[in-house]
């Protein structure tokens, strides 16, 4: 059988990880705005509006980084096959690339979850 599970749990934590960049992204914007009320032509609602966005694509990121990494870590362990897929696609809005290729991979081995489901079941009851 092959590990469609595991590989798609690997990129999906890779996604996960890239949701680094989105944390930078606002702390950037934060910056920005700390840098232009040295302007001289500083107007104090940009600089609001540049610290509301740093904090929203900041937090942003680090929620569905979060999700998608402990969907990847379930995908891997071939448990609760709703969390892997709701991590995956997490994955998916942080880093398309793996995210995409993630999801796919995790959603082709939907067997692999339900197997290892069956065979626990199958140990506690007999």
């Amino acid at each position: 059988m092959p590990n469609y599970a595991r590989t798609g749990g690997i990129l999906t934590i890779i996604s996960g990880a890239f949701s680094i960049f989105g944390v930078a992204m606002g702390g950037f914007y934060i910056l920005m705005a700390e840098f232009m009320k040295g302007q001289a032509n500083y107007q104090p609602v940009v600089g609001l509006f540049f610290t509301i966005m740093g904090v929203v694509f900041g937090l942003f990121s680090i929620m569905v980084g979060a999700l998608a990494i402990i969907g990847g870590v379930f995908a891997v362990k071939r448990k609760h096959w709703a969390v892997a897929i709701a991590g995956a696609i997490a994955g998916a809005v942080l880093f398309f690339p793996c995210g995409i290729a993630g999801t796919i991979l995790v959603s082709l081995g939907r067997a692999e979850f339900s197997a290892l489901e069956g065979l626990q079941q199958s140990q506690t009851t007999g």
